[in-house]
Parts: C-alpha cells; structure tokens; sequence
C-alpha cells in the first residue's frame, strides 16, 4: 500500500483564519453561558452549598431545564466544532501531522497521535467555559456540588486524561484498521470495539472507578444480612456490595450493579447510604438486583454491539459518498482526494456516528426506561414494601434535584429513567394489591 506520509505544501494560513472565523461562534456560545454568572451573586465559589429555596419542584425545574439548554448547546458546538474541522482545518492538520513525523520514517501511527491529540485538546479549550458553568457554577448554584474549585480541576483533569487515552487507543484501533482492510473495516473494527466494550464493562469498578472514588465494602453487618441474603436468591453471586466516597463531590445520591463476572457488585453512594432508611436501602438493592435477574447488561452489550456494527456499516457506506466531495476543501491543499484511511477524515466519521446515535438516542432512552421498569417492578414485588419504595423515591428525588414530572417531549428525548412520578405512581398502584407490608 501507498505510503500516505508526504512533505506539506499547504497553505495552513489561510485554512487557519477561515476555520478561526467559524471556531469564534462557538466561543460566542461558551462565554454566552458563562458571562451571566458575572451579575449573580458569587459567594456560591466558596467551599460551602448555597441554601436550596424553599420550593423544591420550582427549583428542580429550574435546574433541569438549564441542563437540558446546555446539552442542546454542547451538542450544537461538538457539530459546529466538527463542521468548521472537516470544512477548514482537519487536511492542514494531517499535513502537520504528517510533517513533524516524517523524521520517524513516517510513522502513521505517530501522525495519527498528533493529529488526535491537536483535535482533542482544541475542543477542550474551546468547551472549557461551557464544561465550567455545568460542571461547577451551576452545581454550586443549586446547592448540589461540594467540590472547591482546585478539587473541581482535579478530578476534571484526571477524567479528561482517561478519556484521552482511550479515545486516542481507540482512534489509533480504528485507522490501523481502516489502512489494512479497506473494504472489510467496519466489520473487523466492531469486532474490536466489542470486545473493548466488554473488557471495560468487566474492569470498570475495579481499575476506572477506584481512579475517582473510594471503594470500600459496606461494613453494616445487619445491613450485609439483609442484601446479602437477597443477591443469592435471585442467583447473584456479588463480588461484594460497596459504597463509594461521592459525598465528598456532591450531595446526590446514586446506586448500580457495575461489572462482570467476578467483578459483578452492587455499589451505593455514601449520601444514600447515610440518609435512606434501612428498609429504603433494600428497595434500592432489589432493584439492582433486578438488572441481573432480567440480565440487562447482556441485553444492553447485545445491543450495543449490534448497533456498533449497524454505525459502523452505516459510515462506511456515507463516508464512501461523502468523501469524493471533500475535495473541494482540502485536495486542493494536497493534490488529491483525501481517501478514507487517512485521518483527516476523522471529522466526517464523527459527524456521521455522531448522527447516528443522535437519531438513535430517543429510542435507546425508551428502551432503557423500560427496563428501567422492570426492575421497579422487580423491587416491588421482592420487597412488597412499596412505601418504602414512594420514600426512597421522594429522596432520590430531593437529593439529585430530578424534576418530578417532566414533559411528555423531556422525557422522550433526555430521560434513560421513567419519571420520579411515574415511578411513585406505579408503587402506589402495585401497594394497592394484596400481600404489601402497611405503613407503620
């Protein structure tokens, strides 16, 4: 195969003004969310929560539907981030790129790192402000975040660092492939991407979680007799049930049964163990408990890895259409069509998967919501306590600031969850049958 290795000759100049005068909506859009903040008040910077109103549901509303206005702006400056890349920039990258590893007798893998690794990190300066309004200000402003803004960058740091090294491991997967087996990649980079998926899915609470929390078995042991017990009768053999340090970030309160195999466990947060009741605390674990009952992490890495496989194909076939056409942007620059191994189609790619699972993700959130169910189901049926159940959703609610009763759009579109109130609602139809434990 043809080296793609070559000595620059483009005009980075003039790429670089014209990609600058798109880059700079998005930067109008990031200090869009962020220069508000300058009239607010700002003593919520300091370590301390600022007091949450007295009108719960008004409150959470509010914050929600700004979460959803900055998802749909993130959203809006990952496409203009990738159009003005693809459009101006990505050819002249490459060429970069290409020039600094030349003298590593043109080290592809090399130049697939720089290119990566200029990509990468420009978006992070660019949604910086955007990532420090949702990820800090806000939080702080509605009382949720504990985190000071040296431990804020930290732990944002070390995210960003794992994100990048997996993505760059994924990226350098993907365009090793697409150099070797032109015709047949997408079906060998699902393969791979798959088993990736699996890998990480057994690994995660053991090597990625203990990187941002720590990870202790809960040491209740009247706490340990009840769950225990109820995981080995629902034929789960638990690698242990655990709780994670979260109240030194947040005051939210989270539950899941994370991992594979002998990493299988069921993990709670402090802030739920610490403020739910022990007959609360059950309901939660007969949930998690459910997941595996159903099998759901099956089901959903069945699904996943079919719908990798469906992008994938899907890319192929648009990439092979659309790339013909990126010459009237970036060939001129080199002599020739950019052909699809080369990694300044990186942009494109992304903006086709990036489609893809957009169109996907409503049908994905309905899915889960209903499995989502199944497990509340699962719970109430286990634990025949559904007061308990009403309660430790009341709580979660209180504590994660989640909006009750969302739109009928809302929910379709962002929520992988039923509502809090749909939820409730069904409990207190299910206590309505008989066997339930009364109140009291």
């Amino acid at each position: 195969m043809k080296s793609k290795c070559q000595n620059p000759n483009s005009k980075f100049g003039i790429w670089a003004l014209t990609f600058l005068w798109h880059l700079g909506f998005d930067i109008w859009i990031s200090a869009y969310c962020v220069l508000p903040i300058l009239s607010m008040d700002n003593t919520y910077l300091g370590n301390g929560p600022v007091p949450i109103p007295k009108d719960p549901d008004s409150t959470s509303r509010e914050y929600n539907r700004r979460k959803y206005l900055l998802v749909i702006i993130s959203l809006l400056m990952g496409l203009g981030y990738l159009l003005a890349m693809a459009l101006y920039l990505s050819v002249p990258l490459r060429e970069w790129a290409t020039s600094m590893s030349v003298g590593a007798r043109c080290n592809v893998p090399l130049q697939v790192a720089l290119y990566y690794a200029a990509f990468f990190w420009l978006y992070l300066i660019i949604s910086l402000p955007l990532e420090f309004y949702s990820g800090f200000i806000l939080e702080h402003r509605y009382g949720l975040s504990r985190q000071g803004l040296g431990d804020w960058a930290k732990e944002g740091l070390k995210g960003t660092l794992l994100a990048f090294g997996l993505s760059l491991f994924m990226v350098e997967v993907l365009y090793f492939i697409l150099y070797n087996y032109t015709e047949y990649w997408w079906l060998m980079a699902g393969l791979v991407f798959t088993l990736f998926a699996l890998v990480m899915a057994g690994l995660a609470p053991v090597l990625i979680l203990p990187l941002f929390y720590k990870s202790t078995p809960i040491e209740d042991e009247s706490l340990r007799g009840m769950l225990v017990p109820m995981a080995r009768e629902a034929g789960l053999d638990l690698g242990g049930v655990f709780k994670i340090d979260l109240s030194k970030n947040t005051r939210k309160a989270n539950a899941l049964l994370a991992g594979l195999g002998k990493t299988r466990r069921v993990i709670f947060s402090d802030t739920l163990l610490e403020s739910f009741t022990p007959q609360e605390i059950q309901v939660v674990f007969a949930h998690e408990l459910g997941h595996h009952v159903h099998r759901h992490i099956q089901k959903l890495l069945l699904i996943g890895s079919l719908t990798v496989f469906a992008g994938l194909a899907l890319a192929d076939y648009l990439l092979r259409q659309i790339i013909p056409l990126f010459h009237i942007v970036g060939a001129s620059a080199s002599g020739g069509h950019v052909p699809l191994h080369d990694v300044a189609t990186l942009p494109i790619f992304l903006l086709v998967i990036g489609a893809f699972a957009v169109v996907l993700l409503p049908l994905e959130n309905a899915y889960s919501r209903h499995l989502e169910r199944q497990c509340d189901l699962y719970a109430l049926d286990k634990t025949r306590n559904p007061q308990a159940f009403i309660s430790a959703m009341e709580k979660l609610a209180d504590k994660n600031l989640a909006d009750r009763n969302p739109g009928s759009l809302i929910e379709y579109l962002f929520y992988d969850h039923p509502p809090i109130s749909k939820r409730i609602e069904m409990a207190k139809s299910r206590g309505r049958g008989p066997g339930v434990r009364e109140q009291g």
